[in-house]
């Protein structure tokens, strides 16, 4: 058993070290943009636009694509929520990981597109074309509702050579009382199982003074193991392995002190980032995808709390 167990270790280093290995490269070449030449199709991560019209089930959530996919369609799409990694503007913004959602139009004869919708209060912005004659715009979802809550009803046309037109990709759309359309996208309801990211807990009757309780969490129900690798554990894969919960959210528990920290999880041997962590960055070293977690200093007297008033 001790034999297996030496031998299984080595092996499992030694895969990680050649996933790191190709994850550079391929970071490297998405870079310098080798990939966005050679991409001469109309995919957009493992699914074409053909297989995508009309099934927004293969739009997952959890995919994250690059910027020089978008750059490489060759169709329009009918909208979808997509995440995204811009690579070619990161030094210059300092952020990685963009989330919004993805419109687009085909328009190889047309000089210029915009998009005109309730979410830029119906002023008319550019969309960028990419060399395929695509246009497309990734937009922030932050629209508010008049009750202070997130909107989720896009509504909005396009500016074609200064002509005005609905989506054709969606069919989702209402007569505008001027013989033409308005499309709309629903931002999908988000599902909060789906939202699950780590995070520093608040006090409870089992913290201690100097430490704070960080619960490192991933939301994976089809995943059968998930290790936590970080600046805290000299990203060993060997210590911190995550426990999954009924609700398909693998959680662990660790103490750390005030301080920033890096990490990421290995899921099923493959890795990746905290899904939902806002701060994403590359570690320089390696230039690999890191999620990146702050322990703030408590701020106030830590209060002991009864085992009674625990349960309560």
């Amino acid at each position: 058993m001790g034999d297996f167990f030496f031998h299984y270790v080595r092996w499992f280093r030694r895969k990680i070290k050649m996933m790191r290995y190709v994850k550079v490269l391929v970071i490297l070449l998405a870079s310098v943009g080798i990939f966005a030449q050679a991409a001469q199709t109309d995919w957009l991560g493992g699914f074409s636009s053909k297989e995508w019209e009309g099934s927004e089930e293969k739009a997952s959530e959890d995919q994250v694509y690059y910027l020089w996919q978008l750059e490489s369609l060759k169709k329009g799409l009918a909208p979808r929520y997509i995440r995204y990694l811009d690579i070619e503007h990161y030094v210059e913004t300092g952020k990685l990981l963009n989330r919004g959602i993805l419109f687009s139009f085909t328009g190889l004869r047309d000089e210029s597109v915009e998009i005109c919708g309730n979410f830029t209060n119906w002023e008319c912005i550019p969309m960028k074309r990419n060399k395929f004659g695509v246009y497309f715009r990734v937009v922030e979802p932050d629209l508010i509702t008049p009750e202070y809550e997130l909107e989720q009803k896009y509504e909005y046309k396009f500016r074609v050579n200064g002509l005005f037109t609905f989506d054709p990709e969606n069919q989702d759309r209402y007569e505008d009382g001027s013989a033409s359309y308005i499309s709309v996208f629903i931002l999908p309801s988000k599902d909060v199982n789906k939202q699950t990211y780590s995070q520093v807990l608040e006090d409870s009757n089992i913290e201690e003074q100097d430490l704070r309780t960080v619960r490192f969490q991933a939301y994976s129900p089809n995943s059968e193991s998930i290790v936590l690798l970080g600046n805290f554990n000299d990203w060993s894969p060997e210590n911190d392995f995550l426990k999954k919960g009924r609700d398909g959210i693998f959680r662990l528990d660790k103490k750390l002190l005030p301080g920033t920290y890096h990490f990421y999880f290995m899921i099923d041997g493959e890795p990746a980032v905290d899904t939902y962590n806002p701060i994403t960055e590359m570690k320089m070293d390696t230039l690999e995808r890191v999620s990146t977690i702050v322990v703030e200093p408590r701020m106030t007297p830590l209060e002991r709390k009864s085992l009674a008033s625990s349960q309560e």
